[in-house]
This record gives structure tokens, sequence and C-alpha cells, in this order.
């Protein structure tokens, strides 16, 4: 089944195990570029690592969702690494820049 996620951006929380990273590869097979944040930094960059070596577009992030200036930097970070300039400047709809 594809979902349609190409061009598009995911950005998975706790995606170093369980039904996060069960969320984090279910986006990028359907072709999404997939940040994966987890507080557990060797989780996160273990899945990533595996992402990428099966030819998916990610990148790991640490991060604990409990803290809002880590939050804001896991955003800043995912739009910064995976975001093109296209994708934040176009919607369907309307050009925003």
């Amino acid at each position: 089944m594809n979902l349609g996620f190409e061009n598009k951006v995911a950005l998975v929380t706790g995606a170093g195990s369980g039904m996060g990273l069960a969320a984090a590869q279910a986006f990028a097979f359907e072709g999404a570029a997939v940040a994966l944040a987890d507080v557990n930094e060797s989780a996160a960059r273990n899945a990533t690592e595996r992402l990428v070596a099966a030819g998916h577009r990610a990148i790991a992030i640490t991060c604990d969702v409990t803290e809002e200036a880590q939050v804001k930097a896991m955003i800043a970070q995912s739009v910064s690494k995976l975001v093109s300039f296209r994708q934040a400047c176009v919607t369907p709809s309307e050009s925003r820049c």
C-alpha cells in the first residue's frame, strides 16, 4: 500500500524502539524522509542507521520531549536537515514565499 509520503517529512518521537520505531519505519517505507527522535541516543542512532542502510532518508535526534528547549531544537533540526525550500514555502493552495 502506498500512502503517498514521497517528498514529505515525518518527525517521530519515541522512534528508538517499539511503536515509535514501527511508525518511523512505516513512514520511511512509504517514501517519507524521517527524523527519528528518542531520549535514548544510541537507540535513535541505531534505528536511523538501519533505515539509511536500506536506502531511506533519515536522521537521528536525541530529545527528551518533557523539555521544551529540546523539543524546539528537535523541530529546528528536523526542518533544517529534512525540509526543502519548496516544501516549506508552497502548500497545495497557495504560495507562502
